[in-house]
């Protein structure tokens, strides 16, 4: 049998396999953000970039407008805008991001969502309160779980309107068009059942982009009424032709812009909308609402009711939160109060998270560029 190999070539050999052997890196976990207990964290989550309409723009100049007038409010509100981009897929994932890894309080969503079973679930896991500031169907808005409609629900909204085209034509006679968008399909689905809830058969003609114009012109000329679902980027080439005669009902999601290019058939155009961001309706000079309608439009132009409910977002997390910040104690404050917005004065329940009070819905006309709309 061969010799025993000595310790010292034992060592020599373990330095040698040692030095020979790379070492395993250190993980250091990165450091989870805890919740500062003197500020309410709130990310919102808009359509900065990209096609899906509406822009986020006109919320995100509110929110801003917001926060530079509270600046020294406490809770000390932590504002984060998040540009989606139009995404589908990273407005699912920034709403993630925003409840695990930035631990915000709260999330204002300002974009127009697929509201299916898989963001339902997204929304439940974030475990914060989510406020929506654009339309979303029942059941989202049942309560129990931590979505918040600040705009009225599709249904809703189809409700008002129908109500006022009773009043100036038959229901029959008239006509639905829809370009299949994320927002036609939404408002679509509530006018069609709100006229069948009243036994019409809806008169429905799908478009595109591409062909909308040459579809509907000879039906614009013949129609009494015309209900674009969603927003109207597709119809307005046509839609410009209208003329006296011819009544258009506008989505609750258009903007001045859109009206405006309807050119002199802006006339003949109405939309739902918060009857307090009309100039005629915002209150006093010293009230809260016509302060907002005045600063905004000093800052960037007249407002949208989507920016008043932006603005009414922050307004409300910072009023829930003032005790404390914990998102279980907001969520259980917002549902059990009633809240005077600009937009609208909210009222949620446990089993109600539809706040929108629809007395102060109102049909909108347009006026001029830069000049808030006016009461039809």
């Amino acid at each position: 049998m061969g010799r025993a190999p000595s310790t010292g070539a034992l060592v020599a050999l373990v330095l040698l396999l040692s030095a020979c052997t790379t070492p395993n890196p250190s993980v250091t976990p990165a450091p989870v953000p805890t919740r500062d207990p003197n500020a309410l964290n709130v990310t919102a989550l808009l359509d900065l970039s990209g096609s899906r309409a509406p822009n986020g723009g006109p919320q995100r100049d509110a929110l801003q407008l917001w926060a530079d007038q509270h600046s020294s409010a406490t809770p000390r509100v932590k504002l984060k805008i998040v540009d989606v981009a139009s995404s589908p897929s990273k407005t699912v994932l920034e709403l993630r991001r925003a409840a695990v890894e930035d631990r915000a309080d709260a999330i204002v969503v300002g974009v127009s969502v697929d509201y299916d079973d898989a963001f339902a679930a997204a929304v439940q896991l974030a475990q914060v309160p989510v406020l929506f500031t654009l339309p979303i169907p029942e059941p989202a808005t049942r309560g129990g779980g931590w979505a918040f409609a600040l705009a009225p629900t599709p249904a809703q909204l189809a409700r008002f309107v129908l109500d006022d085209v009773a009043l100036r034509s038959v229901l029959s006679a008239d006509l639905v068009v829809s370009d299949e968008s994320t927002t036609a399909i939404v408002e679509r689905i509530a006018l069609t059942n709100e006229l069948s809830r009243r036994h019409v058969t809806a008169n429905v003609v799908t478009v595109t982009p591409t062909n909308a114009s040459q579809k509907l012109r000879a039906l614009l000329a013949t129609t009494p009424v015309v209900l674009l679902a969603g927003t109207p980027r597709s119809y307005l080439e046509a839609a410009r032709t209208v003329t006296v005669g011819t009544g258009l009902y506008l989505s609750y999601l258009c903007d001045l812009a859109d009206i405006a290019d309807l050119h002199e058939a802006a006339a003949l155009a109405a939309w739902p909308g918060s009857r307090w961001i009309a100039a005629s309706s915002s209150g006093g000079s010293g009230s809260v609402r016509a302060v907002f309608v005045q600063s905004y439009t000093d800052r960037t132009g007249p407002p949208t009711t989507a920016a008043a409910s932006a603005y009414d977002a922050l307004t409300l997390l910072w009023t829930a939160a003032e005790k404390n910040v914990d998102p279980g104690i907001v969520r259980d404050q917002l549902q059990s109060g009633t809240f005077a917005g600009v937009a609208t004065t909210y009222a949620f329940s446990p089993s109600q998270h539809a706040g929108f009070n629809t007395s102060d819905l109102a049909l909108l006309r347009y006026v001029a560029p830069r000049v808030p709309p006016a009461l039809r």
